[in-house]
């Protein structure tokens, strides 16, 4: 009786402890998953991962959480700028605030870190970086890499509310797809709100000066993968000039672009919009890519692999107050060493390479079938939040080039 008694207990013992080894495979699974490519998490993320919910305290998500916040209210962000960067890595990016997340599924080419660099060896490589992936020095890595975002955002969301800030910080720097921005904004902005309320952020107000020396010290950052490339390295911001198009074949000033291609109304594209113009490889495959106006190469950066995305894109500052665009004619990193032409802090002249196109059915993996110029008056950052909209803040390429070509 004694020992069926032994028995009867030693059964229960290893079944439970079968079911609690089953209950923490299962929970690890979920958690690893928590957290996928940049702004692509479910929108119903709760933000738990292996090192537990970021809005639970004592844990170790909430400690990076925490400290991420308040590496940017000591520069001078406000409570609620500080909550709305906080929101896109909580609400998408980075739910379980890894310090060094990898983007799960997208191998070596993929993000990394709280602000998922892409690719992460842009961290790894900014003259900035201890390589520690530290939350100050990925927050000094950021301010480096991209001055001109950081110092866009706390002008627009002086003033505003965390949730509006997490929409601003999603769209000036962050840049998910479309249907990303669509997924997972209200996931930021409910993940801004509730890190404003944990950190005490109404309590915090912003500084200008503090955050002004703090990015005007920023290193303008590299492109690292681009440093073979020649192009004019002169000092200064391009003087502007004269337009002109940009791929030597097109004569008579006819791109010929379809309806689609052209800029303005778009039956196919949110908001029925199209904010530049699209030179497709079937006519201009091959061919040197030219500068359409002379400028400052100020950020070369990444986001996403298809044409959905904007792969790798050029950003141009001109000294007579024009911003130029050029993107999706490359998507991944050999792409861009093979097809960029330039690097950050390069000067240009109107007519100059940037780039190259892709020959038509050339590339198949990820597929580049145009690419697509755009222009507008302001800091290019802050102008892609109106992406999709038909304000006056992007002009037509064609007649700025068609009116400008003879200008000095």
């Amino acid at each position: 009786m004694g020992k069926k008694k032994y028995w009867i207990i030693g059964g229960i013992g290893a079944g439970i402890i079968t079911f609690l080894i089953v209950i923490m495979a299962i929970l690890t699974l979920f958690s690893s998953k928590s957290c996928k490519s940049g702004g692509t998490v479910d929108s119903g993320s709760t933000g738990t991962s292996a090192t537990g919910s970021w809005t639970q305290q004592g844990t170790e998500a909430y400690k990076n959480a925490e400290a991420t916040f308040k590496s940017w209210t000591s520069i001078g962000m406000s409570g609620a700028q500080a909550a709305g960067i906080v929101g896109n890595i909580g609400g998408a990016e980075d739910p379980g605030f890894v310090l060094d997340q990898a983007e799960i599924g997208a191998g070596a080419e993929g993000g990394g870190g709280l602000y998922q660099f892409t690719p992460k060896s842009k961290y790894l490589t900014s003259p900035k970086s201890d390589k520690s992936w530290s939350v100050e020095n990925q927050r000094d890595v950021v301010m480096a890499l991209e001055p001109q975002t950081v110092k866009a955002y706390f002008k627009e969301t002086k003033g505003g509310t965390p949730e509006d800030a997490a929409t601003a910080w999603m769209n000036g720097y962050e840049r998910p797809s479309p249907s990303a921005r669509a997924n997972t904004n209200s996931a930021r902005r409910a993940a801004a709100r509730k890190a404003y309320e944990l950190f005490g952020g109404a309590n915090i107000s912003g500084s200008d000066s503090i955050l002004g020396d703090a990015t005007g010290t920023a290193d303008s950052g590299s492109n690292t993968q681009n440093d073979e490339n020649q192009c004019s390295t002169s000092s200064g911001d391009g003087a502007g000039g004269d337009w002109g198009w940009p791929f030597a074949s097109i004569k008579n000033n006819d791109p010929g672009l379809s309806a689609e291609q052209q800029f303005g109304y778009s039956a196919s594209r949110m908001g029925n919009f199209h904010d530049g113009i699209d030179l497709g490889d079937a006519r201009y495959g091959g061919q040197e890519i030219k500068a359409i106006h002379g400028g400052k190469v100020y950020k070369i950066g990444h986001k996403g692999y298809t044409q959905s995305d904007l792969g790798y894109y050029i950003f141009i500052k001109s000294d007579d107050g024009y911003y130029e665009v050029y993107q999706e004619f490359a998507f991944s990193e050999a792409q861009a060493s093979k097809y960029i032409k330039v690097k950050e802090g390069d000067t240009v002249k109107t007519g100059d390479v940037i780039g190259i196109l892709p020959k038509n059915g050339s590339e198949t993996s990820p597929l580049v079938n145009h690419v697509h110029i755009g222009v507008s008056k302001k800091e290019l950052s802050a102008a892609e939040l109106s992406a999709f909209s038909n304000d006056g803040t992007w002009l037509d390429p064609v007649q700025l080039i068609k009116g400008g070509q003879s200008k000095k």
